[in-house]
């Protein structure tokens, strides 16, 4: 290798590594250029980002100011609410109080409830076989008089009536067939017959046989069966016979002063409800054979009446006496004046006489008297006394009676004692 080749290998060499140092020069400026310009762009960006941090940390206090306001304000706006739910609460308070004690009311009344229908299921068994055993009773026909009568007497009883004053039991007639069962008794020995003999016997089958209906069928709504009808009309009827029986009797014929009907007293009101529903004319037929049937409040509004016409038939006869003990005390009175007429005829002759005894006393024996005393010079003249005839004025008397003073002043002072006369000083 030659030198110049030598020195062209190394100028090359030179002019590659001053190209390439020159081209790393260029680059780096280039970069530094770049970085120049990033560094202003992310300055730039670093400004705006602060700028806008700025913004935001104003927006985050403004947003923490109206946060803290709206604590503020719904903080005060939950005070007020519930300074307003307080009477709300106590309200409520008081309503769940008043619940609990109604709960407890409410659980103590369902006890006592239950206490109650287990008496009243007692109650009712003890009745029904009360009332079995009357059924029983019943079905005897002397025991269903007796119940008739005891129940009409107890009615009786209880308006006010007592017996052999207002009412007669058992009182026997002309015929011994006719017997009412009670009379009662009006004024002026007025009566009205009562009859308290019912026939039951159908009855009494036809409750028995509705109770069975009900126990073999508690939840059925049906009618009866046709034999509870068929007893039903047989009471009807039996009812009817009754009436047409007691018409016959005609009990107002033997008694001259009663009431031209009979009282068929019926012990209880469903017997002749019963009768009636299924025999309607039953009642209009009965009055006008003179029988009227009365259940138990009817019979008890005649009773009530008669004891009215009592009452007022005491009034009257009180008022009465009242009356005559009037015109007794009258004529008392008037005899008792007379009397008072001749005491005044007698006390005014009595005074008549004394004048006289005094005047014959002066005239006759006083002359001798004076004539005597004549002989001594210091004589006295005698006293005398006079006394005034006075006469009872009886208008003054019968005045004084009625309690009147006298119009005119008369001769007669009514305080003077009439049994000493008045004795004057002449």
């Amino acid at each position: 290798m030659t030198s110049s080749s030598f020195f062209a290998i190394v100028l090359c060499l030179l002019l590659c590594s001053a190209s390439w140092a020159f081209g790393k020069r260029m680059g780096q400026t280039q970069t530094r250029l770049d970085l120049s310009e990033k560094l202003v762009s992310a300055q730039t960006q670093v400004t705006e980002l602060r700028a806008r941090l700025d913004e935001q940390r104003d927006i985050q206090s403004q947003l923490n100011d109206s946060q803290n306001q709206a604590l503020q304000h719904e903080s005060i706006n939950h005070q007020r609410l519930m300074q307003s739910l307080m009477p709300i609460n106590e309200g409520m308070r008081l309503l769940q109080t008043s619940v609990t004690s109604l709960e407890r009311q409410h659980a103590a009344q369902l006890a006592a409830l239950g206490q109650q229908l287990q008496l009243t299921r007692i109650s009712e068994e003890r009745l029904r076989q009360s009332a079995d055993e009357l059924s029983r009773t019943l079905s005897h026909s002397p025991l269903r008089g007796t119940w008739g009568e005891a129940q009409l007497r107890s009615l009786v009883e209880t308006a006010g009536l007592l017996e052999h004053v207002h009412f007669n039991t058992q009182l026997s007639l002309a015929q011994r067939t006719k017997r009412p069962d009670m009379l009662i008794l009006l004024p002026e020995d007025k009566c009205i017959p009562i009859d308290s003999k019912v026939p039951l016997s159908a009855f009494l089958d036809a409750q028995g046989r509705e109770d069975e209906q009900d126990k073999s069928d508690s939840d059925s709504s049906a009618m009866p069966t046709a034999s509870y009808e068929q007893l039903m009309v047989t009471h009807a009827r039996a009812l009817r016979r009754h009436v047409t029986e007691l018409a016959k009797k005609e009990y107002w014929k033997e008694l001259p002063y009663s009431a031209d009907y009979v009282i068929a007293f019926i012990p209880a009101e469903s017997i002749l409800s019963a009768a009636l529903r299924y025999d309607p004319s039953l009642m209009h037929d009965a009055l006008e054979m003179n029988v009227v049937l009365a259940s138990p409040t009817s019979m008890w509004a005649i009773l009530r009446t008669v004891s009215f016409t009592w009452r007022q038939e005491n009034l009257s006869s009180q008022a009465n006496e009242i009356i005559q003990l009037s015109q007794e005390l009258y004529e008392r009175l008037q005899t008792l004046g007379k009397h008072a007429t001749k005491v005044s005829s007698a006390l005014n002759n009595a005074s008549q006489s004394w004048n006289s005894f005094l005047a014959s006393f002066e005239s006759r024996a006083l002359v001798s008297a004076r004539k005597l005393s004549g002989l001594s010079t210091e004589s006295r003249p005698l006293d005398t006394a006079k006394v005034e005839a006075r006469s009872l004025d009886d208008d003054l008397f019968e005045r004084n009676q009625l309690g009147k003073s006298p119009e005119k002043p008369t001769g007669l002072d009514p305080t003077e004692n009439l049994d000493t006369p008045t004795e004057g000083i002449s």
